[in-house]
């Protein structure tokens, strides 16, 4: 099955905020942030099962990032789409946002 990828608003947000976070800090992380996520799109189309169940709720599935954050997935085996639903820093209260 060819699996596509999908990102909810919330990701869409989590993205363009963790990149200006992290521009303030250093543009080089902010261009490895993005460049990570651009690979991990084709990573993810290819092997969407290949990442962790999340420990604390088995719908989603998540993998770590760099600078502590972490996304947020869900696969759909019936329609194909992998839908990103948050990529959130790792000391945030993880349960409480997804």
């Amino acid at each position: 099955m060819v699996y596509n990828l999908e990102y909810l608003p919330l990701a869409a947000i989590d993205i363009m905020e963790a990149e200006a976070g992290l521009y303030e800090f250093s543009p080089a992380a902010a261009d490895k942030f993005s460049k990570e996520i651009t690979n991990l799109e084709e990573k993810l189309c290819d092997h969407p099962f290949l990442y962790q169940v999340y420990e604390d709720d088995d719908y989603y599935r998540s993998l770590n990032l760099p600078y502590n954050y972490r996304l947020f997935y869900h696969v759909d085996g019936e329609t194909g789409i992998i839908k990103v639903h948050r990529i959130l820093h790792g000391m945030r209260n993880l349960n409480d946002l997804i």
